[in-house]
């Protein structure tokens, strides 16, 4: 394989794969290597966040001691890089409609199906880098020799990884490949997504059901027997059993490996030409006496059905706060049956809260403008108030998102054993945060408005890219865990009324100059 061609194919699907990024990084005046850099930086930097944030949590569990805790904390992430993977590599090799610009150049099909991989894998791996932290961990409190340590860790960690990914990709380009898959492109990718996605949830909750309290001196979980060799391969890695471990997980990655290149590569043109054509049978219903709010309603209900677009939102938008909820809070049952009156404020601040972590740049609301692509700039010419066509298409969006965000509120309080009134006022707090919420994202939206893209990754990535995403899954987390705590504390300290109606005085100045601001800025500009 000619790695120079390699390098290139790679960093023209690097670009490909952020134009937004990439094009504020040459408005920067970088070009070349240091664009390249600059691209692999984005997802460096946010690999380094969920290091931090995790080796933090991490680092006081001797992992040594307790494959039980290894063991989960692995199938945590190879469940959010096995569920990432399904959908990145789908969206990379059979979304991006690339292949035309391939054709005419004298690349081999191998080289361009490594150079996407290595794309995905920059993808996926900032979001899983904690089971890194996890090798190095158990190795370190094994005494494992400092320089062997390290490599064996990193080393494990891609084979991990590569192992994930092989499994995705057979998968995906099976499924694809089926004559199912031809007819009905939209049925057999909802579920391709859909089951990967669920597979994930259930996994997650599952493993949660099963998990004791995570503080110094506990008893170790059940180990997950399936994973418990890698655990011999870290913990000790000379001996019979950390050897025939890893010789047995490096046959399994090469077994996978041959049948990728006996199964996938020497037919991807023709599976992706075919799968680029294969559209599948619509039918739709033709309406007749509709008004132009129903034409509008249903216009962009249409944009919201692309099943690829659909799983992308919800593993990003939900997944992603459910894990880090699971992984930092959730620790095991939690019975708020008998809740004092005085948290009523709190409770309501938590569902403010949940719509943080729910509604960001890759929910719905996020890209309703986007999602016209030529159409918008087609809208614009016809004797309809882009006024009205907004406020629509916003209206479309808050209701999605308002379900969303509600059902896991919704979910929430059930699970959690809330009485019914402070259900209630949870739901009401995460409707009210999730209307605040997507007045800013839908206003971003046109602010960085992409209507050219190829990809739903370049969508979500607009603006700040990875790294702002990261940010803002992070900082919204940790931000709200400290105002609750700080509201909580204040709760069981200040007197009922004078305290909770300054929050209320409080919140309702924010929420009016909230909106104020853009009924301003933003639907003024459209009278």
């Amino acid at each position: 394989m000619n790695k120079t061609q390699l390098l290139e194919l790679t960093r023209v699907n690097l670009r490909y794969a952020n134009p937004q990024v990439t094009e504020r990084a040459r408005k920067k005046g970088k070009s070349g290597k240091a664009l390249t850099k600059a691209l692999i930086n984005q997802y460096l930097l946010s690999g380094v966040l969920f290091l931090f944030i995790y080796g933090m949590t991490m680092f006081f569990i001797d992992f040594s001691q307790m494959p039980g805790f290894f063991t989960y904390y692995v199938a945590l992430f190879s469940i959010l890089a096995f569920s990432q993977g399904i959908s990145v590599i789908y969206n990379v090799f059979f979304e991006s409609q690339d292949l035309p610009a391939y054709l005419p150049l004298p690349f081999q099909q191998s080289m361009i199906f490594t150079a996407k991989i290595l794309v995905v894998t920059l993808t996926v791996t900032p979001f899983v880098f904690p089971m890194l932290i996890v090798f190095l961990l158990t190795g370190w409190r094994s005494g494992i020799f400092l320089p062997l340590m390290i490599i064996l860790a990193i080393l494990l960690f891609l084979l991990v990884l590569a192992t994930v990914f092989a499994v995705c990709c057979l998968i995906v380009f099976g499924l694809t490949r089926t004559a199912l898959f031809k007819k009905h492109k939209k049925l057999v990718t909802s579920l391709l997504l859909g089951i990967s996605m669920a597979i994930a949830i259930v996994g997650i909750i599952f493993m949660n059901g099963q998990s004791s309290s995570i503080e110094t001196g506990q008893m170790d979980r059940n180990p997950i027997s399936v994973l418990l060799p890698l655990f011999y391969i870290v913990s000790r890695p000379l001996t019979a059993s950390g050897l025939f471990s890893f010789v047995g997980l490096l046959g399994l990655f090469l077994v996978l490996m041959l049948a990728i290149k006996v199964l996938i590569l020497p037919k991807l043109y023709e599976q992706l030409t075919d799968a680029t054509t294969a559209t599948g049978i619509s039918r739709r219903k033709h309406k007749t006496n509709q008004n132009l709010n129903q034409l509008l309603i249903s216009y962009n209900t249409q944009l919201l059905k692309e099943p690829n677009l659909i799983m992308q939102v919800l593993s990003n938008s939900l997944l992603m706060p459910l894990i880090f909820i699971v992984t930092f809070a959730i620790g095991g049952s939690l019975d708020l049956s008998h809740i004092d009156f005085r948290f009523v404020g709190v409770v309501f601040l938590t569902g403010i809260a949940l719509a943080c972590m729910t509604v960001n740049q890759t929910s719905f609301i996020s890209n309703m403008i986007s999602l016209d692509q030529e159409n918008f700039n087609f809208v614009k010419t016809l004797p309809i108030s882009m006024s009205k066509y907004m406020k629509q298409k916003f209206l479309v969006g808050l209701i999605i998102q308002s379900v969303l965000t509600g059902g896991i509120a919704l979910i929430g309080g059930i699970l959690f054993r809330l009485p019914i009134l402070f259900t209630i006022i949870l739901l009401a707090g995460a409707l009210f945060g999730s209307y605040l919420l997507c007045l800013r994202f839908f206003a971003r939206d046109l602010r960085f408005i992409l209507l050219e893209w190829t990809s739903v990754n370049q969508l979500f990535t607009r603006g700040s890219g990875s790294v702002g995403l990261v940010f803002t899954m992070i900082g919204s987390i940790f931000v709200s865990l400290i105002l609750l705590g700080i509201y909580g504390f204040a709760a069981m300290t200040f007197p009922f009324w004078p305290l909770n109606l300054s929050v209320l005085l409080l919140l309702i100045i924010v929420s009016f100059l909230w909106i104020r601001h853009f009924q301003k800025n933003f639907w003024d500009s459209f009278n």
